[in-house]
């Protein structure tokens, strides 16, 4: 929220300014400048959350320990590699994690590759 917060105050108030004068209304101004203003920023936070979320596995494991049906996809490997010894499960699981972050790389990667072509 602090990144999101920090990207729309730093968009230029000159441009907002002028899409308000062009007859813009404020969600056009959203969508249409706002938005694509802070588009780097947007990716870079959507990364960290899917990283995120693919690795919450620390704070189930410490506060329930998968009991009750708190289990999630990083606790489920590491059951299945160092509980039940099915490494093989395990490392399909750790092969899917990985291949469920590259499509968020891809975009990272293209975002500050278009990023430095404009500098």
């Amino acid at each position: 929220m602090v990144i999101l917060s920090s990207a729309i105050k730093g968009v230029p108030e000159d441009i907002l300014e002028a899409a308000r004068i062009d007859g813009a209304t404020e969600i056009q101004v959203f969508w249409r400048v706002i938005v694509p203003s802070i588009m780097s920023s947007i990716v870079v936070v959507f990364t960290t959350m899917v990283i995120n979320v693919l690795k919450v596995f620390d704070i189930v494991w410490v506060m329930t320990g998968g009991q009750d049906g708190t289990e999630v996809i990083a606790e489920r490997m590491i059951r299945n590699m160092f509980t039940f010894r099915h490494f093989g499960r395990g490392a399909a699981i750790a092969v899917f994690m990985f291949i469920a972050v590259i499509p968020v790389m891809y975009l990272n990667i293209r975002r500050f590759r278009a990023e430095e072509a404009i500098r």
